[in-house]
């Protein structure tokens, strides 16, 4: 095998499924290849988004990918989407919203993902992200894993990946876009990298360098703040005490952590407004930095009204029978789901915010105040805000990202059942 196919097969298991996201251009041709000869006889499902963006060019890529597949017994997923008016919609970009779209195609299989960023495109995000004022994380830029997502060609640049398929025969498709300078990414791709490339022809091969020595700076830093964050998080907030004795690179990552635990878009400057204390998101309350910009923690109590199906916020309940269960479960299968013995709940069911002395008894563990379950899951304000109980007459029954009392659990006597299901994890 090629040095090319060893690299790229050894970032998977033998026999492992993997799901390879094909456009039909020279970069994901190659690691579809490379994956396709590979001796460790991998279960490729090559999945292949048609963005609707270039008429019929999309529809010609979709058949060339298709035609590939089929002539070699490789599985071909397709999903066609109108990119242009999924962004117009969301307010977003054509490039993220087509980013968003192949990820979200890709997720749907649950194995792991390979995706054909080369180096090319990693240099590329560098300097993209230089120009915004990136800090070391950007300047790291495309990351080799991430989660499910498997990057292996990152070592290699663009002309190496169009060498290895003319020494395969390998055909691919050009994307006309490619050659605009209407993006911003080709501006850089067609005027920037050259200039470097003339100053030195290794250019791309010496940044493969500085990216393995960069990394290697970010994670240990990220390291260190994991660790201070853990040590300043208390009650859902930082100890600002302790957080005034972080070296500035450190403080600003710790920061950033909590910003995200809130689910906050992170910048530069809304971090340098919080180490000021300027803006009204950060307060500062018994001696810790809180995070409460917009959330209402206004307490609420809904009664959940006597009929089959009720919807509060994204939360569903369905009244049923116990031999209804498995139909409603199925129906509903991307949803997260708790069953409750309904005929064990005494009195009405209350949708409403945790109080103070609330206590929930989970399978085998003791009874705990909820209190004490959020301290022990670091949760912040924004989450609290989110926290939903179901309770009777007896108190809770349900506490979200918990789960049921022991008392609300189903038996083999169970004949009445209240399912619930929420669409997003606490």
């Amino acid at each position: 095998m090629s040095n090319m196919v060893e690299t790229v097969s050894s970032f998977f298991d033998y026999s492992e499924q993997i799901v390879v996201g094909v456009s039909g251009g020279a970069d994901s041709m190659t690691l579809l290849h490379c994956l396709y000869i590979s001796d460790k006889n991998f279960q490729l499902i090559a999945a292949h988004l048609n963005h609707n963006l270039r008429g019929k060019e999309s529809d010609e890529d979709q058949e060339f990918v298709r035609s590939f597949c089929f002539r070699r017994g490789i599985r071909f997923v397709l999903k066609s989407v109108y990119i242009s008016k999924i962004a117009r919609h969301g307010g977003i970009s054509v490039e993220l919203c087509g980013r968003n779209e192949r990820y979200r195609f890709f997720e749907q299989f649950g194995c792991r993902i390979a995706t054909a960023h080369t180096l090319s495109d990693r240099v590329e995000t560098m300097l993209l992200n230089i120009s915004r004022g990136a800090g070391l994380k950007g300047i790291c830029s495309i990351p080799r894993l991430r989660g499910k997502i498997v990057r292996p060609l990152l070592s290699f640049s663009r002309d190496e990946i169009e060498a290895y398929c003319r020494k395969n025969s390998i055909e691919y498709r050009n994307d006309s876009t490619n050659f605009s300078d209407e993006y911003t990414r080709n501006k850089i791709r067609h005027h920037i990298v050259p200039e470097f490339k003339r100053l030195n022809s290794c250019f791309e091969k010496h940044v493969l360098n500085m990216f393995d020595c960069l990394e290697k700076d970010e994670k240990y830093l990220s390291q260190v703040a994991k660790t201070e964050f853990d040590r300043a998080f208390v009650e859902g907030g930082l100890k600002v005490s302790h957080i005034n004795k972080l070296d500035y690179s450190i403080k600003i990552r710790v920061l950033s952590m909590l910003l995200k635990d809130c689910e906050i878009f992170v910048t530069n400057e809304m971090l340098i407004r919080i180490l000021n204390i300027c803006e009204n998101m950060a307060v500062v309350r018994r001696g810790r930095l809180f995070i409460e910009k917009i959330f209402n923690l206004e307490p609420f109590d809904v009664v959940l009204p006597k009929k089959t199906e009720f919807v509060y916020k994204n939360l569903l309940f369905i009244r049923c029978n116990a031999k209804q269960c498995d139909y409603f479960a199925q129906k509903t299968k991307y949803l997260f789901l708790f069953k409750a013995d309904y005929d064990k709940i005494v009195g009405d069911v209350h949708i409403r915010s945790r109080r103070e002395g609330d206590r929930l008894k989970l399978p085998k563990r003791p009874t705990k105040k909820l209190k004490s379950l959020l301290q022990e899951k670091r949760a912040s304000s924004f989450k609290r805000s989110q926290f939903v109980v179901l309770a009777d007459d007896n108190g809770p029954f349900w506490a979200r990202g918990f789960g049921l009392d022991s008392r609300a659990l189903l038996d083999k006597n169970s004949k009445n059942v209240l399912l619930i299901f929420e669409l997003f994890s606490f």
